[in-house]
């Protein structure tokens, strides 16, 4: 009934702050720093990017251009969509960008084919096409310079064919490579939206108006059915939203793995159904108890705290199991039940409630930290604790009360092999004692190479669309949401920061607004007029429709496979042409006989599609760049302002870095310089960089407090310093080698598996004070320790934890499987410990003549 009632009071209240910056204190610097920029420039922080990766420059732009078009019509969704580069002003003014050497060159390409120019303009049909391409070939063949700037067109227009004949995806003519004479990079081929989202923190996905209207915008397109095209979502939103999701199906998976498997070790160790049942029930009763606190106490989960009841359920077993394990040996020596309940909860309840409270203090000790997120989360776990401790003092007895109980199975003896392996600590103490000796020195060596990986994108999926379009972005040198932004009170005081941080050896480029008016503008203004002069009026006609052809599609390529074959035999034509011409020969001809008769014209009437669709719109982009207008600062459009220049006039300054921001220690190097210069600057890039210093912080100063409290607490329990060394000795040990591991593993600390560090605290902890106190209390007759209910209890529950997470392990999320193998190897190291040194060190300490106590 209290069970149902806590349910009842804590749902109503436990809600869901996803709000990343909600987990690190307000105080800090950065979430200052993100206010303020926010203030500035609330477009900038977190923005969605839509990323476009098309087969060619065009269709990727074109895509673009719809989406931005159809996303500004639901401005209530969409306050502010951005795109880089792009617009009327970025389209009329293109050649302005350019470099004068590159711009010399681009000029010159198309003042050469300008004569081709003129014929497409006239004609654009497919037969047209293929008659100028095969009078090209001719003149070429026949010793015409004119045709040198063929071989290149060839390749493209035989590239586009046969990738059309092969059936494979997007394969269409690359206009604007033929035009500008150049193969565009992967980011010519790509565009991107910054889409300003609608957040609401109160959701599971605060910005899910938002990525549901833009994945509708994308389908009404139909932009994921283009062949070629592939658009992706990526940012903080979408990497969350998309995590969320994923995470949820692979807990799901693991968690019902789990539960089959901590069922089975508590069966195979407790040998008791009853007991078993009784357990599962304290559990869930003292889980609601918690959630109950949590939502009281706290009122929500944030992105760590939602972990309590994975950490509850690993820990509260522990209390339970050896509690119902020393019931079941007092039973086994002939008590009756209530009996045996009594001498139980006398036997094990004080070590039971030192553990509660030590493992308890290791939460707490997150409480003074930065890190609200494990703050939080500290509050909840550590009293879920003590909860639990009086869970399993009260509903545990009350449920193995009820009913009759028969005598428990007996449990067999260990056999031989397992009586060897519990034998060598008592046997040989000192070669135990070298072994782990040896063990922690190489883990020391080890330690100054341990990390903290505070890269979100390392924590997550790789195989996510959102992280391969984040980690795209960052390969091509387009880390714009990682960038840093310091912002000048003025146009001065911004150029002098720009000059400055240029200078940084971390530092790629620096922009500011002023960079968006060209240089060298009056000799590129002067050659584009020149060139003008002779491309404009062969543009002229560009919008016309295209006039039908002489021929039928059909017989055009028939025509030009026998024209070019003309141009591959002759001797006057270049190596290089007569190469490329059959090459588009060999093609046309295999696909004129792969045709069936009557299907020819249709089959090249697609064609006509994939080589020519693109022309009138990319003709249409070279008239308007080559009527440019000279540019000042005045000039630049409004929405190109705004992304720069804040209400009250401070000048943003994006200062974009030279290395790969993948690295950790390449984003520090960054990070560093660029604050050395400008303090106040902002980008996600110091976000990441400040939280994994804040987090490493957080847990020093709490492994320390943590430290010291459990020390104090054991020493005040038994008046013992002895024993407390004897409960630290194993858990220094197991602390310091899973670290050496960690790193000879390459499995470094990220903001996921993070809390396995006060998880593996309680465990060492509570394992060594139970075998502690037994010895100290109980010790058994023959010495043999491990083959008690006090040790049978310890491996149990180190087993039932490693079931309940050892199987996160397996999952392709990297946080989660970081999670599952850092426990698992922590777990082992503190099994190997208590069951293995601490006995040695006993049974040393015993011959010695010592015995604490």
């Amino acid at each position: 009934m209290s069970a149902a009632v806590a349910v009842g009071l804590a749902l109503p209240r436990l809600g869901i702050d996803s709000n990343e910056d909600t987990l690190f204190s307000k105080s800090t610097e950065f979430a200052a720093l993100r206010q303020m920029f926010h203030g500035a420039f609330p477009a900038l922080v977190d923005p969605v990017v839509v990323v476009i990766d098309g087969p060619t420059p065009e269709a990727a732009g074109e895509a673009a251009a719809l989406l931005r078009a159809r996303l500004l019509q639901d401005p209530s969704r969409f306050p502010t969509v951005i795109q880089p580069g792009g617009g009327p002003f970025f389209e009329r003014n293109a050649l302005l960008y350019l470099e004068l050497e590159e711009l010399d060159e681009v000029l010159g390409h198309l003042i050469g084919l300008q004569p081709y120019i003129a014929r497409l303009t006239r004609d654009g049909s497919l037969s047209g096409f293929f008659d100028l391409i095969g009078d090209a070939a001719e003149a070429a063949a026949a010793g015409d310079l004119a045709g040198t700037e063929l071989p290149h067109g060839l390749a493209l227009v035989d590239r586009a064919v046969s990738a059309w004949h092969a059936g494979e995806p997007g394969g269409r003519l690359a206009w604007s490579e033929m035009l500008l004479g150049r193969a565009p990079d992967a980011r010519e081929r790509r565009g991107v939206l910054l889409v300003e989202p609608v957040v609401d923190y109160e959701q599971l996905s605060p910005a899910a108006s938002t990525l549901t209207g833009l994945r509708a915008a994308i389908a009404e397109l139909g932009l994921d059915d283009r062949p070629g095209l592939e658009v992706r979502l990526t940012g903080l939103f979408p990497l969350s939203d998309e995590e969320s999701r994923h995470v949820a199906s692979q807990a799901g998976v693991a968690g019902v793995a789990s539960l089959v498997l901590v069922a089975l070790v508590l069966g195979f160790g407790l040998r008791s159904p009853r007991l078993v049942g009784a357990l599962i029930g304290t559990l869930l009763v003292g889980l609601a108890w918690t959630a109950a606190f949590a939502g009281l106490a706290v009122g929500h989960l944030n992105l760590i705290s939602v972990t309590f009841a994975v950490l509850f359920i690993g820990l509260s077993v522990d209390f339970g199991v050896h509690f119902g394990l020393r019931w079941r040996e007092e039973l086994a020596r002939g008590a009756a039940n209530e009996a045996a309940l009594r001498d139980a909860a006398r036997s094990v309840g004080g070590p039971l409630l030192v553990c509660a409270v030590s493992t308890a203090a290791a939460f707490y000790a997150f409480v003074p930290t930065a890190f609200v997120g494990m703050a939080e989360l500290g509050v909840i776990a550590g009293t879920g604790m003590l909860i639990s401790f009086f869970a399993n003092m009260t509903v545990l007895p009350a449920l193995l009360a009820l009913g009759s109980e028969p005598l428990p199975p007996v449990v067999p003896p260990p056999g031989r092999a397992l009586r060897f392996l519990t034998s060598v600590p008592l046997r040989h103490p000192l070669a135990v004692g070298l072994v782990a000796a040896i063990a922690t020195f190489g883990s020391l060596l080890a330690l100054p190479k341990l990390r903290f990986d505070g890269s979100p994108l390392r924590v997550r999926d790789p195989a996510m669309p959102s992280v391969r379009a984040f980690e795209d972005l960052l390969a091509d040198g387009m880390a714009f949401p990682w960038n840093l932004h310091p912002l000048a009170p003025d146009a001065a005081a911004a150029e002098r920061f720009a000059q400055e941080l240029a200078r940084l050896p971390t530092v790629r480029e620096v922009i500011t607004l002023a960079d968006y008016v060209p240089r060298d503008q009056a000799p590129k203004l002067a050659a584009i007029d020149d060139a003008a002069f002779l491309l404009l009026p062969s543009l002229a006609a560009a919008d016309r429709d295209p006039t039908p052809g002489r021929f039928d599609p059909a017989a055009a390529a028939a025509l030009l496979a026998k024209r070019l074959a003309l141009a591959e035999r002759s001797d006057a034509a270049p190596p290089e042409l007569r190469r490329s011409a059959g090459a588009l020969r060999a093609t046309l001809e295999s696909v004129l006989r792969e045709a069936e008769p009557d299907a020819a014209g249709q089959s090249l009437a697609e064609l006509e599609t994939v080589l020519l669709a693109g022309l009138p719109e990319q003709l249409r982009r070279l008239r308007v760049a080559l009527e440019p207008e000279a540019i000042d600062l005045e000039d630049l459009p409004p929405d190109l302002v705004h992304q720069w220049v804040a209400p009250d006039g401070r000048i943003r300054i994006e200062v974009i870095p030279r290395e790969d921001l993948h690295d950790g220690a390449a984003l520090e190097r960054y990070v560093r310089s660029v604050r050395a210069v400008a303090p106040d600057a902002f980008g996600e890039g110091l976000v990441i960089h400040e939280s994994a210093r804040i987090v490493t912080e957080a847990f020093r100063l709490a492994l320390v407090l943590a430290a010291a409290f459990i020390g104090v607490l054991l020493y005040g329990f038994w008046r013992d310093a002895a024993a407390t060394a004897l409960v630290a000795l194993p858990l220094a040990l197991a602390a310091v080698c899973t670290a050496g591991a960690s790193v000879a593993l390459g499995l470094p600390f990220n903001f996921a598996n993070v809390i396995v560090i006060p998880l593996l605290l309680g465990m060492g902890v509570d394992s060594a004070i139970h075998l502690v106190t037994r010895e100290r209390d109980e010790p058994p007759a023959d010495g043999r320790l491990l083959e008690t209910s006090t040790a049978r209890a310890v491996v149990v529950s180190a087993l039932t934890t490693a079931a309940s997470f050892g199987t996160l392990g397996l999952t392709s999320h990297l946080g989660m499987a970081s999670l599952g193998r850092m426990l698992t190897l922590g777990i082992a190291l503190i099994l190997l410990a208590n069951l293995l040194v601490l006995p040695a060190a006993l049974t040393w300490l015993h011959r010695s003549g010592f015995r604490s106590g």
